[in-house]
């Protein structure tokens, strides 16, 4: 009896390790996994950049977002469910990878662009856009950087929304019409948790970066930002902190997170080799009474 149930405690060890093992590998999508590939970082080649872009077509640009993980390549198909669960190199993943909808042009010219990503529970993709809807987070987070047609440009944000999927007046393409731009403009802004004034002319160009909202059936956040070629790395949030950082607040370094999980191996490890020996004692144990 004994043996039995020890052997079901190894089973039950084995079992757990390998499914916090299935989640650790597929929910981290580290930004840190492109990090060769960056074209924007100070150390980075865009030699490596056109690498990715040789080795996935779909690769059209790269977006980073100050204060977050939000650091990764952009990808477009021909449709939107190629890249919920395929990753920069077009290998399966839970997390999938940050994409463009397939209906606006990869090379920013629409007024808006709507760009997607999983929220996941580790704060990668677009896990972490739900800390804007924190009024404090969103004050003091003004800024990222986008990559596209071989340069830099940045974002300025100036909205979080908390909205349903099904609101076509926010998931849809524009015509080349003003006036139907500020009235898009409008209704954002109208739906916004929080916002701050930006000035927009009738050249300037914004993106909304989707991801799911739980809280709520069919929830998403949409973060919003304006396209500019003006830089805003030095900007300086109210309480004079710089917010230009790409790694500030970027949580757990990826070696840290190796060591972690290396340490959690040497642990089942030892478990099994108590439960094993607690076996073999038992084992002698009858013997030596038959």
């Amino acid at each position: 009896m004994k043996t039995s149930t020890s052997r079901e405690a190894i089973k039950a060890i084995l079992s757990l390790f390998l499914a916090f093992f299935c989640l650790f590998t597929a929910d981290r999508a580290l930004a840190s996994d492109y990090d060769h590939y960056n074209p924007i970082e100070k150390d980075a080649s865009s030699t490596g950049f056109e690498t990715l872009q040789h080795l996935n077509k779909d690769v059209c640009g790269w977006i980073s977002l100050d204060g977050t993980k939000v650091d990764y390549p952009l990808l477009q198909s021909q449709d939107n469910v190629k890249y919920l669960d395929r990753n920069a190199f077009g290998d399966y993943t839970v997390s999938g990878s940050i994409f463009l909808d397939y209906r606006f042009n990869p090379n920013f010219t629409d007024f808006n662009t709507i760009i997607y990503g999983h929220s996941m529970a580790s704060g990668a993709m677009f896990g972490e856009i739900q800390k804007f809807a924190d009024q404090d987070f969103f004050e003091k987070h003004r800024y990222g950087s986008i990559y596209y047609n071989g340069r830099e440009r940045w974002l300025e944000i100036f909205g979080i929304l908390e909205v349903d999927a099904y609101d076509t007046e926010i998931y849809r393409t524009l015509s080349s019409n003003d006036e139907e731009h500020q009235a898009y403009y409008q209704y954002l802004l109208s739906k916004a948790k929080y916002k701050r004034d930006v000035s927009l002319t009738s050249t300037d160009k914004i993106v909304l970066l989707s991801t799911c909202f739980l809280n709520i059936t069919n929830g998403r956040h949409i973060l919003l930002a304006k396209i500019t070629d003006a830089p805003v790395k030095a900007a300086q949030d109210k309480s004079g902190e710089a917010v230009g950082t790409r790694y500030f607040d970027q949580g757990l370094p990826t070696h840290w997170i190796y060591i972690l999980a290396f340490l959690l191996l040497i642990i089942v490890i030892l478990l099994l080799v108590v439960i094993i020996l607690i076996i073999r004692r038992d084992r002698k144990t009858k013997e030596q009474k038959k």
